[in-house]
């Protein structure tokens, strides 16, 4: 095993104790037995147990930038439709939480209160997701697919919190994850935000 990949099997294994026993309960003992590493071997590659965590933190955030950078097809539907473009965005983040529940529990639940360092690190991704959203609205505003008169910085801050209270609930305390249907989450959370919940005209 070269070193990226003796690397990467040490993040793997401490990725997995951080989500299932928390930050403080593992210890690098733990995760030096669950690696079959020497202890010194883990020492080559990061400095202590916090260095570790940040990297973790720090691979989470570039492994979802990778996936919101994603667009559809250019011919698709999807890349032509101002509301199903929004929807291939909040589809891709929920499949991305989905698809690594240790993530998304190191992220939403377990990181919290760790400290500045940690905090930071966490307060970038929240930053970041707000961004996303404003930048978006602002595109569909200059295509003329949103209302001009949106308050961007009121929405991209409330889809923003609802995206990670979403990924939240659904991704770290709702038991039976296997069972949630990702397109029509994703379909809901949309429509919530494209039609709004009153029937009536103001």
């Amino acid at each position: 095993m070269d070193a990226v990949q003796r690397k990467k099997q040490i993040l793997d294994c401490a990725k997995k104790l951080f989500a299932s026993k928390g930050y403080y309960q593992t210890q690098i003992s733990d995760i030096q037995h669950a690696a079959g590493v020497a202890r010194g071997t883990i020492y080559q590659y990061f400095k202590n147990k916090d260095d570790i965590f940040a990297t973790i933190l720090d691979d989470l955030f570039e492994e979802w930038k990778n996936v919101l950078s994603k667009i559809p097809d250019r011919d698709s539907e999807d890349f032509k439709s101002g509301i199903k473009f929004f929807k291939f965005k909040i589809k891709n983040t929920f499949e991305f939480f989905a698809d690594d529940p240790d993530y998304c529990n190191i992220l939403l639940k377990i990181s919290l209160g760790l400290g500045e360092n940690f905090d930071n690190l966490v307060s970038r991704f929240n930053y970041q997701i707000v961004e996303l959203a404003k930048n978006y609205l602002q595109a569909g505003i200059r295509q003329k697919r949103i209302n001009p008169d949106t308050d961007l910085e009121l929405l991209s801050n409330l889809i923003g919190g609802a995206l990670t209270r979403m990924a939240y609930y659904y991704g770290v305390t709702e038991k039976n994850r296997d069972d949630i249907d990702i397109d029509l989450l994703s379909e809901r959370f949309v429509n919530a935000f494209a039609y709004g919940i009153f029937v009536e005209k103001s």
